[in-house]
């Protein structure tokens, strides 16, 4: 079956943000109508997560899948979909935060101009991603989002 895939409500971008670090395809709309929305879910067969109580009510007549999460804080929405779904919450096949394309490890040569030249400087390892071209490094934000994660 493998990986579950999102879909997002207006209210839930960061949780999208973390759940694409994470390694998990995650679609965001913010602002796109209701009924937009269910017929994205319908069409391609993705998981809705949303904090609107009403759009879960009748995601569910419509026998889509859907989670509600009550909680506004990510870590504690994190933690409700490891339990409920299964989610790991591990970034070594992250997912590019800011579009949800594919990053792929690239060489550091081809990144130099990318990258501010500190960051190049510092760090050997690279990614890229395939849909937007931007570049991510390992720096010091890095403890601080396994940390989040791992202590999810």
């Amino acid at each position: 079956m493998g990986d579950p895939s999102f879909i997002l409500d207006g209210m839930l971008g960061s949780l999208a943000r973390w759940l694409r670090i994470a390694g998990y395809d995650s679609i965001y709309y913010r602002g796109l109508d209701d009924n937009l929305l269910l017929v994205e879910i319908m069409s391609f067969s993705r998981i809705m997560l949303t904090r609107d109580r009403e759009l879960f009510q009748r995601s569910q007549k419509l026998g889509l899948r859907s989670m509600y999460l009550e909680s506004e804080e990510v870590k504690v929405q994190l933690s409700h979909l490891k339990t409920e779904l299964g989610v790991e919450l591990s970034a070594t096949n992250s997912r590019c935060p800011r579009c949800n394309g594919s990053l792929r490890k690239t060489p550091k040569a081809d990144v130099q101009d990318l990258v501010p030249a500190e960051s190049f400087n510092a760090f050997d390892e690279f990614w890229v991603c395939g849909a937007c071209s931007r570049a991510y490094w390992k720096g010091s934000h890095w403890e601080k989002i396994r940390e989040t994660l791992d202590s999810t």
